[in-house]
């Protein structure tokens, strides 16, 4: 059976929203977890982006979600090397899709929420990193979550809409068009 999801975003523009084909999934969708732990250290950064880029890359994200996956890690995880030490020695990052979603988390130690800026201070050379993570996920109809961790800490997580591309050529007009969706390629080893 198939569905559609639309594109919030060109909806919002107040252009035609036009539709990405999915495999509609029942109660007991699939998921794919990944999970690691960095040091909470401005070295790990790049070495989490790579390893992010690298998991989503065989689930089979489209190289324009790449990109924005990449500097939402970059952002999620610089954060916490810089304000979670000493309160956390590592951080934990998390990817979760599902049919619908792409969720990219990072979980610290540290027991403050941040609360992300809702205008940036053209004065100041930091500061702007959650900010545009909640305004990439925002583009996508998606979110920016933060919230306390069941046990210790934070965890701090962007939620995307995702959908498998049905065939390229829809995929060709999503990306003309700009779709800020998380397009999946049906033929990599993340396959549904």
């Amino acid at each position: 059976m198939r569905t559609t999801v639309s594109n919030p975003s060109a909806a919002r523009r107040g252009t035609v929203a036009h539709r990405v084909l999915t495999s509609r999934r029942g109660p007991g969708d699939a998921v794919c977890v990944h999970a690691f732990t960095v040091s909470a250290a401005a070295a790990e950064v790049p070495v989490a982006r790579r390893r992010v880029a690298r998991v989503l890359r065989e689930w089979g994200l489209h190289d324009d979600g790449l990109h924005t996956a990449s500097l939402v890690i970059s952002e999620l995880v610089g954060n916490a090397a810089r304000h979670a030490v000493p309160y956390s020695a590592r951080t934990t990052v998390t990817l979760t899709r599902t049919g619908t979603t792409l969720v990219l988390a990072v979980h610290d130690e540290h027991p403050f929420l941040p609360q992300p800026p809702l205008a940036a201070d053209p004065g100041q050379d930091c500061g702007r990193g959650l900010m545009i993570v909640d305004s990439l996920a925002r583009e996508a109809g998606g979110t920016l979550q933060v919230r306390r961790a069941p046990v210790r800490g934070k965890e701090v997580r962007a939620v995307f809409p995702a959908a498998d591309a049905a065939d390229s050529a829809d995929l060709a007009t999503c990306l003309a068009d700009a779709c800020p969706v998380m397009h999946f390629l049906p033929h990599m080893t993340g396959r549904w």
